[in-house]
């Protein structure tokens, strides 16, 4: 079970395929089994590197406060125990800003970004509405088993067509993120560390190929947050995926990887 030692905390990671790197970092309350149905095809051409963020999975789960940049650090580390200088990253919702601020401290360890249902955060973030705040919120003292709060916010992070016509391909999902569930605590860290996210005036740094992609359905970080990505970031292209939320990787699995590895391949 390889760990490495990052900012006194142990963290897990894996190594899947050859080729050149390329890190994934997973978003809010998730660990690195949610990147199933993404890694096997990923990991058919590249060095996939994937990691449990602080809190979540294998990695310890420290109860001091987090912040995106001390994640942008942990992910930083795990470059550094797979002895590689540059990499392919892609990050999805905290993920994806956990990757932004990496980009941005760190340029030279970049070689593309990949920007998935996320956000520049800060004042000009557009906000959910209300009750799904309220519910994100709520998930930190709720007393629901981690089955019940899964599938309580699935209507958030799936559009509801999908929810409707696809509910055992969300079951997957769910039984992949209660295999090892998050502490309420470390819920609430990682989401505080997402609340005070700001990289909004520091985006237009960011020089290496860019890919944002967003669902024009997501619930969780409104579609207009990719667009502003989009805006800023010198040069970045935008992939709408129409009609899907939040979750895009489950809902447009195939046609969202087959889009990334044309991305991938055309920096080479």
């Amino acid at each position: 079970m390889p760990t490495t030692k990052a900012n006194g905390i142990n963290l897990y990671y894996e190594v899947h395929g050859q080729g050149e790197p390329l890190l994934l970092i997973m978003g809010l309350s998730l660990n690195s089994k949610s990147w199933f149905r993404t890694l096997p095809a990923l990991s058919e051409h590249y060095q996939v590197i994937i990691f449990d963020n602080r809190g979540v999975g294998l990695s310890d789960k420290p109860n001091t406060p987090y912040s995106i940049e001390l994640m942008a650090e942990d992910a930083r580390a795990v470059l550094d125990a797979v002895g590689v200088e540059s990499a392919h990253v892609y990050g999805i919702s905290m993920g994806g800003m956990i990757a932004q601020k990496l980009a941005i401290k760190y340029p030279e360890r970049i070689r593309s970004l990949i920007l998935g249902c996320t956000t520049s955060g800060g004042a000009n973030h557009v906000q959910p509405g209300a009750d799904v705040s309220m519910l994100m919120l709520s998930r930190g003292s709720s007393i629901a088993t981690p089955e019940e709060m899964a599938w309580a916010t699935a209507p958030i992070l799936y559009s509801q067509s999908f929810l409707e016509n696809h509910r055992e391909l969300v079951a997957e999902d769910i039984q992949k993120r209660i295999e090892i569930p998050i502490l309420p605590y470390a819920y609430m860290l990682q989401l505080q560390a997402c609340l005070t996210h700001d990289t909004y005036n520091e985006i237009d740094q960011i020089q290496v190929p860019t890919l944002v992609i967003h669902g024009d359905a997501d619930k969780l970080v409104p579609y207009e947050n990719g667009v502003t990505l989009a805006e800023k970031i010198p040069n970045a292209e935008f992939l709408t995926i129409q009609g899907a939320g939040h979750i895009y990787v489950t809902e447009e699995n195939d046609f969202v990887n087959n889009r990334v590895l044309e991305f991938l391949k055309s920096k080479l």
